[in-house]
C-alpha cells in the first residue's frame, strides 16, 4: 500500500511539472515597445494603488476597464492561454510586455518591467 501510494504521489508530481513545461509563461505581446497593462475595475481599490504607484513613478501604462465584455473577453483569453484561472481572480490583473500577472505587487510590475 505504502508503495502505491509512493506511485500515486510521484506520478502526480510528474504531471503537474509536465504541466507546468507545457503551458507558456507569456502570451503574444499587445505592443511592439515595453508596456503595462493594467485591468480591473474602476471601483477596485488594488487597481486604484497599482495605477496610483505606476503614475507615482511616471511609468506610462494603459488601463482596460474590465466591466466592457469585449475586454474581459481579451483578458480571459489571454489569461487561459497561459494556464490562469478565469473562474474567480483577483484585481488587478497586469500585463508587463506579455507576462500576466494577478494581483502583483507593484515591486513585481517594475521588476519585470525593468
Amino acid at each position: 500500500m505504502k508503495k502505491l501510494f509512493i506511485y500515486v504521489c510521484f506520478g502526480f508530481a510528474l504531471f503537474k511539472g509536465w504541466e507546468k513545461l507545457a503551458t507558456p509563461d507569456h502570451v503574444e505581446p499587445l505592443l511592439g515597445e515595453p508596456y503595462v497593462a493594467v485591468y480591473g475595475r474602476n471601483t477596485c481599490g488594488f487597481t486604484s494603488q497599482m495605477i496610483s504607484n505606476l503614475k507615482d513613478r511616471n511609468i506610462n501604462y494603459k488601463y482596460f476597464d474590465i466591466d466592457e465584455s469585449d475586454i474581459a473577453d481579451t483578458l480571459h483569453s489571454r489569461m487561459e492561454k497561459v494556464g490562469i484561472s478565469t473562474r474567480r481572480y483577483f484585481l488587478p490583473v497586469v500585463d508587463v510586455n506579455g507576462k500576466l500577472f494577478v494581483r502583483p505587487s507593484f515591486n513585481e510590475v517594475i521588476d519585470e518591467y525593468n
